[in-house]
């Protein structure tokens, strides 16, 4: 009887150790840290270092109090000196391109038109609308070249009409060379005119001989260019 009842003890008592070890096993593999959350075994370790040595921890505590475990660094160790990133380099902007204003070319005005109905200019009128003496002939003109001379007395052959017109002598050659252009351009522009073009050159090639002479010319020139001669159109 002792050693049957011996055998079921060493039986029951096997059973209930196989039961138990899994248990434990299972505790152990989830633990529950002091501050009550669970982790992975592995993680927090069974004991806190205060613990084992035993000291209170901070702020008192009847039951020992809680320990933080602290989880492993991931960082990668240091070798001692920082390495700043490098600065960006300096970007210098290049000056700002000057604003430029178009500028339209001059256009000369276009010459004024003559009037075919209109009477006769003085010397005056027409030394002061240059234009009209472009607008006439296509170009500015000089004394030698309309009259067909080559030198003329106090004048240079190359001066324009605007500078014989302009020409402030006070003889019968500048009287002449006042007047006598006035005629030549009033008997291109007005039909009218009581001087031919081809009388006007004639008349003033024939004055050049002396300065009495240029005189005369030159005050029929101008009764001409004022509309106060009405001899009718002459060959």
């Amino acid at each position: 009887m002792v050693s049957l009842f011996s055998c079921v003890s060493l039986v029951g008592f096997l059973c209930i150790t196989l039961m138990i070890l899994p248990v434990i096993s299972s505790t152990i593999e989830n633990s529950t840290d002091p501050n009550g959350q669970t982790s992975p075994a592995g993680v927090y370790p069974s004991l806190c270092s205060h613990r084992q040595h035993g000291s209170s921890p901070p702020g008192g505590g009847s039951r020992g109090g809680s320990c933080t475990p602290t989880r492993p660094s991931t960082l990668p160790p240091s070798s001692g000196y920082y390495h700043s990133p490098p600065s960006s380099p300096a970007v210098v902007l290049p000056p700002p391109s000057p604003t430029l204003t178009p500028v339209a070319p001059s256009v000369p005005s276009p010459p004024a038109i003559i009037d075919p109905n209109s009477p006769p200019f003085t010397s005056i009128y027409w030394r002061n609308h240059p234009g009209i003496i472009w607008g006439l002939l296509g170009w500015w003109g000089t004394v030698g070249s309309v009259f067909g001379v080559p030198t003329l007395p106090g004048l240079h052959a190359s001066d324009t009409l605007q500078q014989a017109l302009s020409n402030t002598r006070t003889d019968g050659f500048g009287a002449l060379y006042r007047e006598g252009t006035a005629s030549f351009l009033n008997s291109m522009a007005d039909s009218k005119f009581p001087f031919t073009t081809k009388l006007v050159k004639a008349s003033f090639l024939a004055a050049l001989s002396s300065n009495g002479a240029a005189t005369a010319q030159a005050r029929l020139f101008k009764l001409a260019n004022e509309n106060q001669l009405h001899l009718g159109p002459l060959i």
